[in-house]
């Protein structure tokens, strides 16, 4: 087929994939290579080594691999092409393979295909990286296809990568500890790598699905928080090594659920990072994965993990706690050296090893429990230390401490069952002669209370103790009147226990015989009897208004002075319309179908009224207060209806009427005429009512 026509055939299948995602494979990135743009960039050499601009490489057959630069440019375009020319050493003409230049030269050709590993790592000149791939106007598919190993590592000036079309194979490393690397782009075409949100992905693409693996954070971004794109929330499935490694300002990273790995050094000297959140479902930690994360405080890692790698928590200073769970098996060399604020460590039940150096330098570190199970301990574990070792007599870090000049306490186990025939494992603990165990956390079972078999505490022998469920019945208790309700659950067989609910001036019945053994969910009902009377408050009782409260009733306003349900009062505070001769103040009144008693009438109550003539004061009224009446210059007849007034208040009655006349009971004549003048009356009429 001619060239070109294959050429016009490869971008109308591209045009056709971009509406349906096929499955990836080769043809697909060689088709993806039509729609780039750009052109060859060509590179000339003379020696075979290294190009005219400063690029060294290697060739294989027609192939070249860009090894490293060695020239100054700070904008690198990344050759597709170098032509060898050579001097011939005898006559002219051409060699076979090779096109022809002058007489006494040989030209050969080779198309670069290859960044090698470490090619530009450590170089602090570059600052920008373009590599290119397309097809060319013959048809042929050019561009970098590999990016090595470290490829860019530790170009601490690069800021912009660009990668071609034709890419399929990032290696690891390629761009970390890139610290000033701000912008990535990927050719639109390219069918395995992707750029979102400025992170570089690798993406898997099946029909109709993809998964993700995050290959490079920017690390000139200044984000203090990184949470994966929406997008790519339920597909990400990976974090490669070194994808964060120096980031400068990240303080907080959220890992979604759907993330299975997270290779090495993922987080390496991610100096403010204080917070991360590893998902459930996590199955692989890399090495180094938060070596040198100087402000990270607290981790918790998923049960998955069952081995905590070399160096992953190394120089980790402000690390104070790692919550592990007793699927963890093996902590590595070097997992914790350095880690300065490390007080205690609980070395979970199930872990066999302990690596070299794991707890080297960990200056802070006074205790840690190692238990039974733990068979190989490391060279270097504890050095720089003082801590002391909790185990057991006999076991093997006992062993190691004495050999290495560490104190111990003694321990014995302590182990939680789901059965009786201790089976079935929970946890286990290693426990300081005397001191408590602290029983694991278990899901509970809707309809059952879960108790354990026997006591964990002060310990003073290896101990067993297995799962109790025993049925649960639910017991509600109503107080209808002061509308509260409380379940109670009670074990099958057991008597309930009911709330201990108080109300002034009444005690607590309850409406159903609670002697008997609870076999079944039951209701009961607080029933409140008077503790003056006897009566008991009907099942529709009315609770009282809440003191303070504002009520009025016909012309007259009042408030809650007492809400005791045993005794509300009252007490008179205006009224509504004040033009009117005649008040009355009732001995009680009704609301809401509680009654109240009127026992106070209020400062100031009808203070500077011109239209009250006379007013009632009924029985239950026990005092009248401070300028109640002051100032009622037309308040001629006031009826004392009550005996019980025991306090008329400083100017209660000053400057009414100077005629009026009290009337009351003969046997409080004498009384309320002595009364009225410290209210302000200096020559009283009391008459007999």
């Amino acid at each position: 087929m001619n060239k070109r026509i294959w050429a016009a055939a490869l971008a109308a299948a591209v045009t056709f994939t971009s509406a349906a995602m096929l499955p990836y494979n080769d043809t697909q990135v060689v088709m993806g290579a039509a729609q780039a743009s750009g052109s060859e960039v060509e590179e000339k050499s003379t020696d075979g080594r290294t190009t005219e601009s400063g690029f060294t490489f290697t060739v294989s057959g027609k192939e070249a691999t860009i090894t490293g630069y060695s020239g100054s440019l700070k904008d690198l375009a990344i050759p597709t092409k170098i032509t060898v020319e050579q001097e011939n050493s005898a006559g002219g003409g051409t060699t076979g393979g090779s096109t022809g230049g002058s007489a006494n030269t040989t030209s050969t050709e080779y198309e670069v295909v290859a960044i090698g590993s470490n090619a530009f790592s450590g170089n602090l000149g570059i600052q920008k990286v373009t590599m290119s791939g397309g097809i060319d106007k013959d048809g042929r598919v050019y561009g970098i296809r590999t990016i090595g190993d470290r490829a860019f590592f530790a170009c601490h000036d690069l800021s912009n990568v660009e990668i071609a079309s034709t890419t399929d194979s990032i290696g690891k490393y390629a761009f970390t500890d890139c610290v000033a690397l701000g912008t990535i782009k990927v050719a639109d075409s390219n069918q395995r790598y992707k750029v979102i949100d400025n992170a570089l992905y690798y993406y898997t693409a099946g029909v109709g699905t993809g998964e993700y693996k995050l290959m490079q954070f920017p690390l000139a971004d200044k984000a203090t928080e990184y949470k994966v794109p929406d997008a790519i929330s339920s597909t990400l499935t990976e974090i490669e090594e070194g994808a964060f490694w120096g980031s400068p300002s990240l303080e907080k990273i959220t890992i979604p659920a759907t993330v299975k790995e997270i290779g090495n050094n993922a987080f390496t000297e991610c100096k403010k990072l204080k917070t991360i959140s590893l998902p459930a479902g996590l199955k692989a930690l890399g090495e180094e994965a938060f070596k040198g994360d100087t402000a990270l405080e607290e981790v918790t890692l998923p049960e998955g993990i069952t081995t905590i790698q070399p160096g992953t928590f190394q120089y980790c200073e402000s690390l104070k706690k790692v919550n592990m769970s007793q699927e963890l098996k093996i902590i590595g060399n070097r997992a914790f050296q350095g880690c300065k604020s490390l007080t205690g460590f609980d070395v979970p039940g199930n872990v066999t090893t302990l690596g070299d150096q794991a707890f080297a330098q960990c200056e802070a570190l006074r205790q840690i429990t190692i238990p039974m199970r733990t068979t190989s301990i490391g060279s270097g574990v504890f050095t720089g230390t003082k801590v002391t070792v909790l185990c057991h007599n006999g076991s093997q870090a006992s062993v190691y401490a004495a050999g290495n000049g560490l104190t111990t306490e003694r321990t014995y186990t302590v182990s939680f069952y789901t059965n009786s025939t201790y089976t079935n494992l929970i946890s286990s603990q290693e426990i300081v002669e005397g001191k408590d165990a602290v029983p694991p956390q278990v899901a509970g079972r809707d309809g059952y209370r879960m108790s354990w078999s026997g006591d964990y505490t002060a310990i003073k022998q290896d101990t067993r103790v297995y799962q109790i469920w025993d049925k649960l019945f639910n017991v509600t208790f109503i107080d209808s009147f002061n509308g509260r309700t409380e379940v109670v659950q009670v074990d099958e067989g057991d008597l309930v226990v009911p709330p201990a609910w108080t109300m002034s001036g009444y005690t607590l019945e309850w409406d159903t015989d609670l002697t008997d053994y609870v076999t079944s969910d039951f209701t009961v009902r607080a029933a409140w009897r008077n503790n003056k009377t006897g009566d008991k408050l009907s099942a529709n009782a009315v609770k009282p208004g809440a003191k303070g409260t504002e009520v009025t009733k016909g012309n007259n306003k009042y408030l809650i002075s007492s809400s005791n349900a045993a005794n509300p009062t009252v007490k008179f505070v205006g009224l509504v319309n004040a033009d009117v001769s005649n008040v009355a103040i009732p001995e009680t009144i009704s609301v809401g179908g509680v009654s109240y008693r009127v026992t106070l009438i209020s400062n100031n109550a009808l203070k500077d009224n011109k239209s009250v003539t006379s007013v009632i004061i009924s029985k239950n009224v026990k005092s009248i207060c401070a300028k109640s009446f002051n100032n009622c210059t037309k308040l001629k007849k006031v009826k004392l209806k009550s005996k019980i007034i025991t306090k008329m208040n400083n100017k209660a009655f000053a400057g009414i009427h100077k005629n009026a006349v009290f009337y009351t009971y003969n046997s409080q004549l004498s009384r309320y005429k002595e009364m009225l003048k410290g209210a302000g009356v200096k020559k009283p009429t009391v008459k007999r009512l």
